[in-house]
């Protein structure tokens, strides 16, 4: 069986690589992945051999936590206010340290026995020893376990300078030396520098991560249900198949269902990444995660909880931000023995500076230094961040990347065949044109048709009704004839509407026989003379077109296969301007051309969204399933683009090629970094006079940490929505003045601003500080109940409001 599992107190990749190092020698343990960024393990075990407990005690004896996915709520900002207030009573005592380190080189007044200033030193050292003691229970576990980490280096840097430090200060107290200085100022500062360091980096993880919450703050956590008549409000985890939900304006929707009372406009931008509202009344879908922009409907709810498109998308989301992309093994390979390599190279520095000056005091600055400043964390953060950011940014773009791998490869494309039915085309036939034969009156004419189509459940008889709207006209002697079409009497006269074959002979004789050359052809006849012929096609999206000239212009090769017939596929291929296509193909002919194009070189996406499509979905390179298709297309694909846009294709290479570019920045900069900072804090430059101490070497270990991570949010950045109306043809707008309590310095003006902007369809934001005054110039179908949500998320409170067209 496959389980997942929490663990914290991870710190580096090398910390993730001991825990699946451990938990793979396990009796009944087929496969382990640990997530560094997402804190998740995944283990695949045969639960006959080996059990929850086992695995959770192994993770447990290296000095981390762990629990079964999901059975504890998590609070993600727990680990960030623990290291807060570590670092913060750090501080403290370091400051009275230093003083008595450092005053005496400034002038301040000291006390000039050392016995008295190096007894206070030691006292305050230990101290912030205790403080941090996590780092050597971490630290020493894991060397115990034979899975060194970051902790260890950090650990082993800071002890090695107590205890030096300590010794000498016996030795003074014995009267057997008198040092000028120890090293109790470097172990108690790589301390308080790396516990800084890893307060910001958590914020920052979280921040990457966020893309993911904001998906899961969708679900709202009460509804209204209508039981009996009567309005009530219940958890939405009780909600059950059947339930009837009251949704009104500027409310989530909890639930996929169906409307059975009133019509609304509905914004499933968090699905589809498209921020439209679309119009929805009885009859109609909606699924979980949409907003009601306007509007009052009642929905029956077909699927709840876990079952949800919306809880589906966030599981895919999260998969694929916990997953390791191919870039990613090299460095997990390294960071492995990372620890061990590094701990040599400071006992070979200290040993090599004792032979060549014989010097303690600087042969330790050395070989702490070279502890200190090596961070494995870097490169085992290079990759995940950047991956987590990518995925979660995708997910409101309406891409959703399966896993890591994915992401990276879609960058490579060149090659994309694609589907035509409901792919390009939105798979619903209409009627494209029409030909009258007859002087009947047209309007007569369509009136007999509608009456005709309507006694019909004919899959085309609803768009013809469309096309020539709906009758009153009764009929007759109603007769429907497979394969063909259908006869019935109107007025005492016989009608017939169909194909060919329904119609007489002799009322085609004239008649040639493609009149309309790719399309369907409906015939409609009196028992006396053909009357018209109607043209019925599936028809293009919108969009299709400048997607694939978008495509092209990228130099992706773009091609067309389909099983519908050769006429079709022509005409199709002509409207959207692709030069190749293959039609009249059958399911394994389209496996068959994916790996023809393979074979010729190319690096291949098939798009799809039918079953038909699934065997070539699962052979090209990148298989890339529309979210409007079936279940079995979307499950044999890499990524599921949920709108259904051919657009989404080119945000999905963008952010590829984007994400690809920053893991390599970040490899780039973490072996530059540690390639280069072991040396210098080495001592390979003091002949030039350039040295580093402890305390440097670990503000650069912190630094090396935040600058990957700060890197990898770059990703999840979205272009300011904060535009000048005037540069906006025909948009309506309103203006939405809030009252704003708690906001007591201009930091909190910008998080009120940020929380603002954060709404889609807000163009521009004002907040004023001294009036306690927020005013956002938006599109008139944003819910002013969205902005209040956001800016009270952020913390703050509303007083009153106001709205004005």
């Amino acid at each position: 069986m496959v389980k997942k599992f929490t663990v914290g107190g991870m710190t580096c990749s090398a910390c993730s690589q001991g825990i699946e190092r451990n938990v793979k020698k396990l009796n009944g343990v087929y496969d382990v992945s640990v997530s560094l960024m997402a804190k998740q393990m995944t283990v695949d075990f045969d639960d006959r051999i080996s059990s929850n407990e086992i695995i959770i005690a192994t993770v447990e004896k290296l000095g981390y936590t762990a629990y079964e996915f999901g059975t504890k709520k998590e609070d993600k900002f727990y680990g960030a206010r623990k290291l807060k207030k570590r670092f913060l009573i750090s501080l403290i005592v370091l400051i009275p340290l230093m003083y008595f380190c450092m005053g005496k080189m400034i002038g301040l007044p000291v006390f000039t026995d050392n016995k008295i200033n190096f007894s206070i030193q030691f006292l305050l050292a230990l101290i912030l020893l205790i403080i941090n003691r996590q780092f050597f229970i971490n630290g020493f576990k894991a060397v115990l376990h034979g899975a060194p980490n970051m902790d260890t280096l950090v650990s082993l840097g800071s002890a090695s300078a107590f205890i030096y430090s300590t010794v000498l200060t016996i030795l003074l107290f014995l009267g057997k030396d008198n040092p000028s200085h120890t090293f109790f100022d470097g172990s108690a500062m790589v301390l308080t520098l790396v516990t800084l360091g890893k307060w910001l980096e958590e914020l920052s993880k979280i921040k990457t991560g966020d893309a993911v919450e904001k998906l899961g703050l969708l679900i709202p956590k009460t509804v209204n249900v209508l039981v009996d008549g009567e309005e009530k409000t219940v958890l939405t985890s009780e909600l059950k198949v059947g339930d009837l939900i009251i949704l009104k304006a500027g409310e989530y929707v909890a639930v996929d269902g169906m409307v059975v009372q009133g019509t609304a406009g509905i914004d499933k931008s968090a699905i589809t990444g498209e921020s439209i509202p679309e119009e929805v009344s009885v009859g109609m879908n909606v699924s979980s995660g949409s907003i009601v922009k306007d509007g009052y409907i009642v929905i029956k709810a077909e699927r709840v909880g876990e079952q949800t498109l919306f809880s589906k998308i966030i599981e895919i989301v999260r998969t694929a931000g916990a997953s390791k992309a191919p870039i990613q093994k090299f460095a997990d390979k390294v960071a492995g023995i990372f620890v061990p390599v590094v701990t040599s190279i400071a006992i070979l520095t200290f040993i090599v500076w004792i032979v060549i000056l014989g010097d303690v005091y600087t042969a330790f600055n050395f070989g702490i230094s070279v502890l200190v400043i090596s961070c494995p964390c870097a490169l085992g953060l290079a990759t995940p961040v950047a991956v987590m950011a990518a995925t979660g940014r995708g997910a409101w773009e309406g891409v959703l990347f399966k896993d890591a791998e994915a992401l990276q490869n879609a960058c490579k494309i060149n090659c994309v065949l694609l589907d035509k039915t409901a792919t390009i085309t939105v798979g619903k036939p209409k009627v494209t044109d029409y030909k009258l034969f007859s002087d009947v009156d047209k309007a007569e004419a369509f009136n007999i048709v509608s009456a005709l189509e309507s006694r019909s459940n004919h899959p085309l008889a609803d768009c013809i009704i469309d096309f020539c709207g709906k009758s009153a006209i009764n009929v007759d002697q109603y007769e429907y004839v497979t394969g063909k079409g259908m006869t019935g009497e109107v007025y005492g006269i016989k009608y017939f509407l169909g194909n060919r074959k329904i119609i007489p002979e002799e009322l085609l004789l004239d008649l040639p026989q493609n009149q309309f050359e790719g399309q369907t052809a409906i015939y409609f006849a009196s028992e006396f003379e053909l009357i018209a012929i109607f043209a019925l096609s599936d028809y293009v999206k919108e969009d299709s077109a400048s997607a694939i000239k978008a495509l092209q212009s990228m130099g992706i090769k773009t091609v067309m296969i389909t099983g519908d017939n050769y006429s079709s596929a022509k005409r199709i291929a002509q409207q959207v301007g692709i030069d190749e296509f293959s039609a009249e193909v059958l399911p394994e002919d389209k496996y068959s051309i994916v790996e023809k194009y393979k074979s010729d070189g190319y690096f291949v996406a098939m798009v799809g969204d039918g079953i038909n499509d699934s065997p070539a979905l699962k052979s090209a390179d990148v298989g890339i399933a529309m979210g409007t298709g079936t279940d079995v297309a979307i499950d044999s694909s890499d990524v599921v683009i949920a709108n259904g846009s051919l657009k989404a294709l080119e945000k999905t290479i963008d952010l590829s090629k984007k994400s690809l570019r920053i893991i390599k920045q970040n490899l780039f900069w973490a072996f530059f970094y540690n390639v280069i900072g072991i040396p210098v804090a080495a001592g390979a430059l003091s002949f030039i006079g350039i040295t580093l101490t402890p305390i440097i070497a670990s503000a650069m270990m912190s630094f090396s940490s935040l600058f990957v991570v700060s890197n990898a949010l770059r990703i999840a950045k979205r272009k300011n929505k904060n535009i000048k109306i005037g540069e906006v043809s025909n948009v309506k707008t309103k203006t939405v003045s809030l009252f704003v309590d708690g906001m007591m310095c201009n930091h909190c003006v910008s998080k009120v601003q940020d929380a603002i902007n954060s709404v889609k369809g807000v163009y521009r934001t004002d907040v004023n500080l001294s009036q306690k005054k927020a005013t956002a110039v938006c599109d008139e179908t944003v819910a002013e109940s969205l902005i209040i949500s956001a800016i009270e998320n952020a913390g703050y409170k509303i007083i009153s409001t106001e709205k004005s067209k």
